[in-house]
Formats: structure tokens, sequence, C-alpha cells
């Protein structure tokens, strides 16, 4: 009994309320207070910049080495408020679980409308807009079956094709290909992987409507006639909408995660201390 009723969504959610009208209500009590000091010191800036080599095997750059420095002060800024809020306990990673706690609590949000969807869809199409396509034939030249006479095959070919149009017949004019000879709406990551990088990259760049080449690729050598070409678009919202509602969640999640973050940091001393080659311990700031 006293499981399934854990598990009911309902007593789930007040629990989460409390959870977050306590740690607000301790947050605005402390906020009064004098603000706690987070050093970073200079042995500590060496282990995080020795844990980058180790898992990079190169030295981080000076940015890369602040982005270390910052997302510890992060770490001890959920752990600490974290942790005087109680949500260390029953924990046995207790920072990382403290920071993870912190974040989901951050995270809380109602359902989105449709015009909270929509509106993001609007503002950010590239994320949701269909990819461009390409329907094309082509006359493939092997070269396996043509190890010497390849090149020349392919000026006889070029002369063939010089001003014909779609309905010529090349049957006779190359060799048969595994994948066939017509490729009907092909985006860009679909002809390079089945093409390679450089053949899609010359490919995609041709006009329509005429016969262009020769293209190598590492099957040997094409001729290639675009038909048509699709331009991408944005989907409906409601062809997207899962993805949508996914992308939206984790945008106000970051966001709801930074504000909190900022607020609490607001209450804390910052001292990175300077490398061991200096003296100086630099303050950067809130």
């Amino acid at each position: 009994m006293i499981a399934r009723l854990l598990r009911e969504p309902l007593l789930q959610f007040l629990a989460l309320g409390a959870m977050l009208f306590a740690l607000y209500g301790l947050v605005g009590k402390r906020s009064t207070e004098t603000p706690e000091k987070i050093v970073v010191s200079a042995s500590r800036i060496a282990n995080l910049g020795d844990g980058f080599v180790r898992t990079w095997r190169r030295p981080p750059s000076e940015q890369e080495l602040q982005g270390l420095i910052e997302d510890y002060i992060r770490d001890e800024v959920f752990y600490r408020e974290g942790k005087a809020a109680g949500l260390d306990r029953d924990d046995v990673i207790i920072r990382r679980r403290v920071r993870q706690k912190m974040e989901f609590l951050a995270a809380d949000m109602p359902e989105p409308s449709d015009e909270q969807l929509a509106a993001y869809l609007a503002s950010n199409p590239e994320r949701f807009k269909s990819d461009d396509q390409i329907t094309f034939r082509h006359v493939f030249l092997s070269a396996r079956r043509r190890p010497n006479t390849i090149e020349s095959d392919s000026k006889q070919v070029a002369s063939v094709l010089a001003g014909a149009d779609a309905a010529v017949d090349t049957t006779a004019l190359g060799d048969p290909f595994l994948l066939g000879e017509e490729f009907r709406g092909f985006s860009a990551t679909k002809v390079t992987n089945q093409f390679g990088e450089s053949f899609a990259k010359r490919v995609l760049a041709m006009e329509k409507g005429r016969w262009q080449g020769p293209v190598s690729s590492g099957f040997g050598q094409h001729f290639v006639f675009i038909s048509e070409r699709v331009s991408g678009s944005l989907p409906p919202l409601d062809d997207v909408r899962p993805a949508v509602r996914r992308e939206w969640a984790n945008a106000r999640r970051l966001e709801a995660e930074q504000k909190l973050y900022a607020s609490l940091r607001e209450r804390y001393e910052i001292v990175v201390e300077a490398p061991r080659s200096e003296a100086a311990s630099a303050d950067v700031g809130r």
C-alpha cells in the first residue's frame, strides 16, 4: 500500500511542491546573511587541468580551463545550497546527486500550450526545418571494371552527354551500379552517406536540368543529371509536436536552472587563486 501511494503522481507533485517551498524559503531566509566564500585554490585548478589532460591528451586552453573552473563553482554552489536544504540525505555520491536534485527542482514547469510551442517552432526554424532534397540520375563508370580506360571512356561519355537532356538513353553508356541509376528525394546527408563527402559537395552545387561530370567517388566516376530540387520547409506543429515539446522543455529547463544558479551564486564571494606561478589571487566576481 505504501509503495503504491509513493507512486501516485499527486503525492509526488505535493512532495515536490513542498521541497520547492522549503528550498526557496531557505534561499530567501539566507539571502540577508553574510555571503559565504568559495575559494578555488591553485591546487584545485591544477587538478582540474590534470583531469582535462588525462581525458583529451592535451592541456586545456585558457577558455577551456575557465569553463572547468566555472563548472566547479557551479557544483559547489548547488552542493552547499542543496545540502543546506537537506537534499544530501541518503545519497552515496553526495555532491553530484545534490547538484542533480537542485537542477531538477529548477526545471519543474507546467505543460506548454499550443501557442507557446508554435512560437518556439517559429523562432527556432533551423531545429525543425526539413532538409533540402534533390532527385538525380547518373551514368556510372566503374573504376574496377575499367582500371586502364576510365579516363578515355569518361571523355567519350562526356561528348555523348553534352547537350543531351533527361530523355537520353544512357543504358549502353555506363556500367551497372548496385544502388541503381536514379535517386529520388536525397538530402545532403543521404548523398554523403551513399557516395562520400567529396561527391556530395560537388553534386549539391550543380545546376538543375543538364548532364554534368565526371564526378569521382569511391566507386568510380559519375555523370549526373539533377531533375528536381526541393527546398526544406518548416513543418506544421502537429507533425513535429513531440520534438518541439522536448526542445521547448529543455530550453525552459536550462533557463530556469540558470536563473536559480545566478540567484544562488550572488550569495557567495567567489575567489579563484592565481596559478602556482603567480602569487596573487583573483576575484572573478559573482
